[in-house]
């Protein structure tokens, strides 16, 4: 396969070394506005950089990677649909609903293949969640906690007319993890402030799943890089599951049977955080034609989650229920 990759910043340049990984696969070009980036990044695999995605699509992949800041999501994933060219694209989808709907809509109508880079989605702690919960624990209530340590790097990072705001690029990353594992969500309420920068950079949420179960969700883009940086705990019927970051799972199954810990801290970076899943999956999805990963629709929902995080914050922590935009099937 014959892979493009637009944007050569931190995580640009991680997933050119991602791609260039798998057997079989190729990084023909980079693509960055800042043509120093885009040359560091390329000649590390031996790539054609490229000054902009036109040029890099010249090159004729069959997928493109996008990871350029969030406000030109969209338009670059639609400029590669349009070319038939399959698309790989780091969260968010877009920064509007509206945008969202566009992308999707492109999707649907090339028939190419799009998967967005919800990389939890693909961590062994949380696949580890996932098979508690599919095999039959419940979840009555929880916690949901995600930090941030610094919002000046990138420097767009805290701008929202780039960012769309600190919840498209941060948070976005557990509410959709919420969704995966705990289902539907049905109604949130968010109160968000200014805090340290001139984003709002925190907000508390709570969130109702269409299953009953409520989960409060807290997130920080001030928080220092004390670890962990993210966890979660889901509460069921006098059972426990805890995650610490990307290193540990422990499970209590009852008041009189001790905890279980799985410790993944010995795996590789890319294996722990889920980024060689996610690439390989996508790989292989590519090669039967057929999505694998996070899709479109789900790249959607999150938007829409967002979104409603963000009204109810507007109306001071008003409740909002989530209505999916109908799909035309």
């Amino acid at each position: 396969m014959r892979i493009g990759v637009y944007g050569a910043g931190q995580m640009g340049a991680a997933h050119v070394r991602h791609f260039s990984a798998v057997p079989g696969t190729t990084v023909v070009g980079v693509a960055d506005a800042d043509e120093q980036r885009a040359r560091s990044a390329a000649a590390a695999i031996g790539a054609t950089p490229c000054p902009d995605l036109d040029t890099l699509l010249e090159l004729r992949p069959d997928a493109v990677v996008i990871v350029v800041p969030n406000i030109h999501h969209a338009a670059a994933s639609i400029a590669a649909l349009e070319r038939g060219v399959d698309v790989f694209c780091e969260k968010p989808m877009a920064t509007t609903v509206e945008d969202a709907r566009r992308v999707l809509r492109t999707v649907e109508r090339t028939g190419c293949l799009y998967q967005l880079g919800f990389n939890r989605r693909f961590a062994p702690v949380y696949i580890g969640v996932r098979e508690l919960l599919t095999g039959g624990v419940g979840v009555f209530s929880g916690t949901m906690k995600m930090n941030d340590g610094d919002m000046r790097t990138p420097a767009w990072f805290s701008d929202p007319k780039i960012s769309g705001g600190f919840m498209y690029d941060t948070a976005i990353h557990l509410l959709d993890l919420g969704r995966w594992l705990l289902g539907p969500v049905q109604e949130v309420r968010c109160l968000a402030r200014s805090s340290c920068y001139p984003d709002q950079d925190d907000a508390v949420m709570l969130l109702r799943f269409t299953s009953g179960a409520l989960v409060a969700f807290s997130t920080c883009g001030h928080a220092t890089w004390t670890a962990p940086l993210e966890r979660v705990e889901f509460f069921g019927d006098h059972a426990a599951i805890v995650t610490e970051g990307f290193e540990r799972l422990t499970y209590t199954p009852a008041r009189d049977q001790p905890a279980v810990t799985r410790d993944f801290s010995a795996f590789p970076v890319p294996e722990r955080l889920g980024y060689a899943q996610e690439v390989r999956v996508f790989i292989e999805a590519m090669g039967r034609g057929q999505a694998g990963g996070p899709t479109a629709e789900d790249a959607l929902r999150a938007v829409e989650f967002v979104a409603a995080c963000y009204r109810s914050a507007a109306t001071d922590g008003a409740p909002v229920r989530l209505v999916p935009y109908q799909l035309d099937r």
